[in-house]
């Protein structure tokens, strides 16, 4: 598996994990008992296999990148989870910034030439 393929199975794993742990934290906010208790554990556990596997990733994109790349993603993602499964609707401005982040990552991801002399 080559370097650029190994880093986006990091990432999607980074993604993948924060995004499920910080949509959790409303559900553990509304929980009592053993399923607040559960649901801790849960979310500690995600956030373990997102920071382990963006320490993965850096080994092979810059740490610039893959951070852009998880925060950006990571605030789109949970956007749609919160209006699929709380209700909540963005506004006009959090459509347009939500636009300008996507825009953002698709640019780094595809132009920037950050971290191409390194090794």
């Amino acid at each position: 598996m080559s370097s650029k393929a190994k880093a986006w199975v990091w990432m999607l794993l980074v993604i993948f994990s924060e995004t499920s742990a910080t949509s959790t934290l409303k559900m553990f906010d509304n929980s009592e008992g053993t399923t607040k208790t559960l649901l801790l554990g849960l979310i500690v556990v995600l956030y373990c296999v997102c920071y382990y596997s963006l320490s993965n990733a850096v080994k092979y994109i810059p740490v610039g990148l893959a951070y852009a790349t998880w925060s950006g993603t990571g605030i789109l993602l949970v956007s749609s989870l919160g209006m699929v499964f709380y209700g909540q609707h963005p506004d006009m401005p959090a459509i347009i910034g939500m636009i300008v982040i996507a825009s953002g990552i698709v640019i780094m991801n595809l132009f920037s030439k950050m971290g191409s002399s390194e090794e």
